[in-house]
């Protein structure tokens, strides 16, 4: 793969040529580690997100929110039942 050069990023954003994607499997949302050597910049993706992207959350906080999702979910079924739509 040869190198390719950009100029500036838009903040927060990055772009990858598609041979480098692909030899990557970069998709769209993957996780990268990002390490700074010197002037160098190392990307590797991740194949399971940063435990510090994650909060531990009690019953009191995730309770309602499963509650809202299966309510939410129940109504989505009832309205695709009722438009004839197949439900596996």
């Amino acid at each position: 793969m040869k190198a390719c050069q950009k100029r500036g990023f838009q903040e927060g954003t990055s772009r990858y040529s598609k041979e480098a994607r692909d030899k990557l499997g970069l998709t769209p949302g993957t996780i990268l580690r990002v390490q700074v050597e010197g002037k160098r910049v190392i990307l590797e993706p991740l194949k399971e997100p940063p435990k510090e992207a994650f909060i531990e959350a009690g019953s009191k906080i995730t309770e309602p929110l499963l509650r809202e999702a299966k309510i939410t979910s129940d109504k989505a079924q009832r309205l695709l039942r009722d438009l004839g739509v197949p439900i596996d």
